[in-house]
């Protein structure tokens, strides 16, 4: 395992996954538009693999689905489940940050999936220029940020450097509902 961030936000891990959270909102529901057999994959800021389970069900065995989470625990959880289902060998666990993913090769991912994430971290900036370093030519990239967040808090994206982070990329879909901000995403 690489080593995890102290500064990132680990949110508890019933939170990130339970059977409330999936009768609302099947994780499957919000990227199989995205992924189909054949699709590498980036699930960044990963927790427990509410979303890392069905990526590697909808990729297939000929690919590889990267999950990152900088918790020790998550990732433990994740790799548990990947064994029991039989994914083991598509989905391949790295604890650390966002802004460190150097075990992902370069231009390598077809779509990566940061929900959440920026807004659990210090080092926006530098996740930022991971996942466009790690996203293909092609590739996509589904963002999404929490609004709930405490004044003065580091790891809070404000509007302002929303707006700054999407110029980054090439913006194809953006929204914003009561509770996050969403684009979708590809390179410049």
């Amino acid at each position: 395992m690489d080593s995890p961030c102290c500064e990132d936000r680990h949110l508890p891990k019933v939170v990130m996954d339970n059977f409330i959270r999936r009768l609302i909102s099947p994780p499957k529901n919000k990227i199989s538009k995205f992924i189909h057999p054949g699709t590498m994959c980036a699930d960044i800021g990963c927790g427990p693999g509410y979303f890392t389970i069905p990526m590697a069900e909808l990729t297939g065995s000929t690919e590889r689905v990267y999950a990152v989470d900088s918790d020790t625990k998550a990732i433990e959880i994740l790799d548990a489940k990947s064994k029991a289902k039989g994914l083991q060998e598509i989905i391949k666990t790295h604890t650390t940050s966002a802004a460190n993913m150097k075990q992902i090769p370069d231009q390598s991912a077809d779509f990566v999936f940061a929900n959440g994430v920026l807004c659990c971290m210090a080092d926006h900036d530098g996740a930022v220029e991971e996942i466009k370093r790690i996203l293909k030519p092609n590739g996509l990239t589904y963002l999404s940020v929490t609004r709930l967040f405490r004044k003065g808090d580091s790891r809070g994206v404000r509007r302002e450097e929303w707006n700054r982070i999407l110029t980054e990329f090439s913006v194809k879909e953006k929204g914003e509902g009561i509770i996050n901000r969403w684009a979708l995403v590809s390179k410049s």
